[in-house]
Parts: structure tokens; sequence; C-alpha cells
């Protein structure tokens, strides 16, 4: 999703020793510059989230891009999210440049820190999105992975609505699965995952409840799920404002767009 992360209230600090050397005590000129990188993190992974919240996915691209320690968590992650961002309103071949771009910077943020929430997010996320670039196939294959990261992000952190959404997204993709995807899980998988409507629908409210408004699609995938367990009066009510979104970008733009078709349809 392109729905935006807080920025976190820490920033790791940069050790001046490894595991395997002596500690030695800096000397004042080695913790000026020490703090003046911590504080040129922390000031980047602001900005970064800033333009990121404001829709303003190159500049964000191109802020973490010029960071000069690259290998820096913070940074990892963030290249993920938004070069997924990035991904989405682009056409063929260069959506799909972008989503693997994207997957190895989750790939390389989740092998630099598996503590935080949103390594697994990101790499759950980008996992399934790369999968699918490689056939119906790679993604049944992957999809217990996925989801095991997801489940991962949500123990991690519980109040991240969008934790909570993705993994409700996955239980409703199960849940709705066709015919002819399920032979193909059950063939690869002597017990395949499975996810059920109230199981996404349990999760899709606990994001809402999280932090209501907090994103389009949620409202959109509320309807759907209501919809499929024969709440119609919830199911109008979502879809009304998953219809009447603000357009602020390009999941805005879907959600708007499959929203009005659906609601008609009611």
């Amino acid at each position: 999703s392109s729905v935006s992360i807080r920025p976190l209230l820490f920033v790791t600090s940069l050790s001046l020793f490894t595991s395997k050397e002596k500690k030695i005590e800096p000397t004042g000129a080695t913790k000026m510059a020490d703090e003046a990188t911590v504080k040129s993190l922390s000031e980047t992974i602001q900005h970064a989230d800033q333009l990121f919240d404001e829709n303003n996915f190159q500049e964000a691209y191109d802020l973490l891009q010029k960071y000069p320690a690259q290998e820096t968590y913070e940074i990892k992650w963030r290249l993920a999210r938004v070069t997924f961002s990035l991904s989405k309103p682009q056409p063929s071949p260069r959506k799909e440049e972008l989503v693997r771009e994207a997957f190895r910077y989750a790939e390389e943020a989740l092998k630099l820190n598996d503590g935080d929430f949103a390594s697994h997010k990101w790499y759950s996320i980008l996992l399934d999105a790369k999968s699918s670039l490689d056939g119906i196939k790679e993604r049944v294959t992957q999809l217990e992975t996925v989801k095991q990261h997801m489940q991962r992000a949500v123990e991690l952190n519980p109040k991240d609505p969008t934790s909570w959404y993705i993994l409700g997204h996955f239980y409703y993709g199960l849940a709705d699965l066709p015919w002819y995807q399920r032979k193909i899980v059950s063939t690869i998988f002597a017990t395949p995952p499975t996810g059920t409507y109230e199981q996404a629908l349990e999760c899709f409210e606990k994001a809402e409840a999280t932090q209501p408004n907090f994103y389009s699609m949620n409202h959109l995938m509320l309807a759907k799920t209501y919809q499929a367990l024969k709440q119609a009066g919830k199911a109008k009510e979502f879809m009304k404002l998953a219809a009447n979104v603000a357009v602020l970008n390009e999941d805005d733009k879907q959600c708007k767009e499959e929203a009005s078709k659906l609601l008609k349809k009611m």
C-alpha cells in the first residue's frame, strides 16, 4: 500500500566499533561527527516521510538515494515503500522493473533488521507483488511465506493500521480465490493456507478502529467483505465512503473507480 507510516520515534545510534573490536572512548571530534551523522539520518527520514505523506514519491525517492550510508535500515525500508508507490501508475515494463527494485530494498532491509514491524510488512507486500509477476504458481508458492511476515508485522506493532489492512487483504484474497487457483494451491501445499471473510473483516475492523479513515482502500475492502457476508446495509455504508474519497494518489483513484462501479450495482 502507499499508506504512510509514521516516522519512528528513535534513530539507531551508529556504533563506533565492531563486536570484535575493543571499545574505545570516542574523542570530542569523533563524537561530534557521529552526532552529525545521526542528525543527518534523522533529518533525512523525517523529510522523506513528510514528502511521502504528501504523495511526493519521486522527491522522497531522490532524497533517500542521496543519503551517503545506503546500507542503513531506516533508508532501506523507506526505499522499498516509496519505490513500490512509484511503480503503481507506471505502464509495463517500467512497473515491473520498479516492483523488483522495491523488493530488493525490502529484502535488504529485512536482513538489516528483522526485529522491526516495517521490515516484515514491506517484505510481505513486495514478495507478493514480485511473485505475482512470475506467474500464478510462483505467487501461490509464496503464500505461506507472505502470510508469516504479515503476521509477524502485526505481532511487532499491533497499533499499525496498515499491517492489519494487509493481513485482512490476505485473508480476503484466500476466501475469494477462484476455483482454478484453489486447485493450484491444493497441488502445491499438503495443507493449503486458508482464509475466511470473517478473518478478513476482523482485520479490516481492527485497522479502522486503530486509526479511523486512515486509508481509502480499507473502506473499500470493508464494503466488499460485508457484501460477501450478506450484510448489505454495512456494505453500502462503506462503499459510499470509498466512492466519495478525495483522490490524492493512485490508490485513492483505484478505490474511487471500483467503489463507484460496485455502488451502482447495489
